[in-house]
């Protein structure tokens, strides 16, 4: 590759490179393109001689535009600007060619009403094409607002969810804690690639960049699925049995009072206690001296593992009512 590059420049990319092979074909049906004209160029050789593509041809003035890049090199070494970037040519009937930008063009569709037809035909097509992808822009983008306005099934209006601010990061069952999956994790993504529920991310933190992380946006981690502790060649994830994973308890479960739904809507709701896997939450009376006081839920933390059902099932909006704390360092329950 480096002597072909040396001897013919992009020889590599332009006949070997499948991306620049596909490029190449695209290439050729580009609106705008350089173009020798004829009438300034002196056969200097200047624009073949610093052409990186290899694709123009001084002698006979052409362009191979399936090899171009349009680096505009050429455009900066023509000494006599005979290189520039052209619309088009058109080729009218006494074989003379000339780009629209030039004066004789328009004089010639006003002496040719057949050219003139074709160009006003091809402007036509071109118009009805923009204005047929403006018009489907706009029209998602209605269908869009007109969704988000009328809400879920018209009670409310949706929201999206965003990921609570934790003050210690989850990391994943079988991790031990987090100094040792820093240092034993390479963020090869094998873990993320498998994460049935996509509850793996990698991290957009600059000092954990890739690595990844538990985020329960997208879905809860199942106490009997151990896929990522199978797949990590690191030892950043210890592998974990089944009944293994269910004791481990990567973080605990926290009621924020001021978004549950129950208060603030004055709504029974008893999500995060009916799909707790390990029942750690319990639905106690807001008013124990009052039997018809709406529920909330208490959190018994020697249960709790973690898992993230609770802050994934609630449905407060848009950061849920309870969610979890991660724990520098796992342990067992």
């Amino acid at each position: 590759i480096f002597v072909m590059a040396w001897r013919k420049g992009r020889l590599y990319c332009n006949s070997i490179c499948p991306v620049g092979t596909l490029l190449g074909l695209l290439s050729r049906f580009s609106l705008y393109k350089p173009r020798i004209l004829d009438d300034k160029c002196v056969h200097c050789g200047l624009c073949e001689k610093n052409c990186k593509s290899s694709c123009i041809d001084s002698e006979h003035r052409k362009i191979d535009y399936s090899r171009c890049v349009v680096c505009g090199d050429c455009i900066k070494a023509c000494r006599t600007k005979a290189i520039q970037f052209e619309l088009p040519l058109v080729k009218s009937a006494d074989n003379t060619v000339t780009t629209p930008s030039q004066p004789a063009h328009s004089q010639r569709l006003e002496t040719n009403p057949e050219l003139s037809g074709t160009v006003l035909v091809r402007r036509g097509f071109l118009a009805g094409v923009v204005y047929l992808l403006a018009a489907k822009t706009v029209n998602a983008e209605k269908k869009q607002e007109d969704i988000t306005q009328r809400g879920d099934g018209g009670l409310a209006p949706l929201k999206d969810r965003k990921i609570p601010t934790r003050e210690t990061a989850i990391v994943p069952p079988g991790a031990v804690s987090l100094r040792h999956f820093d240092r034993c994790c390479t963020a090869c993504q094998l873990c993320v690639s498998v994460c049935p529920n996509h509850v793996l991310q990698p991290s957009s933190q600059l000092k954990k960049l890739m690595k990844p992380e538990v985020s329960f946006k997208h879905g809860w981690c199942r106490p009997e699925c151990t896929e990522c502790s199978q797949v990590c060649p690191t030892g950043a994830i210890h592998f974990l049995s089944t009944a293994d994973k269910s004791s481990q308890q990567i973080g605990h479960s926290v009621w924020t009072k001021e978004r549950c739904i129950v208060l603030t809507d004055d709504v029974q709701c008893d999500n995060c206690a009916r799909h707790c896997p390990t029942e750690a939450i319990q639905m106690v009376l807001l008013d124990p001296k009052n039997p018809k006081s709406k529920k909330i839920p208490v959190v018994d933390v020697e249960k709790c593992i973690g898992c993230g059902a609770c802050e994934f099932l609630c449905p407060a909006r848009p950061v849920s009512a309870i969610y979890v704390e991660g724990h520098e360092r796992h342990r067992t329950i």
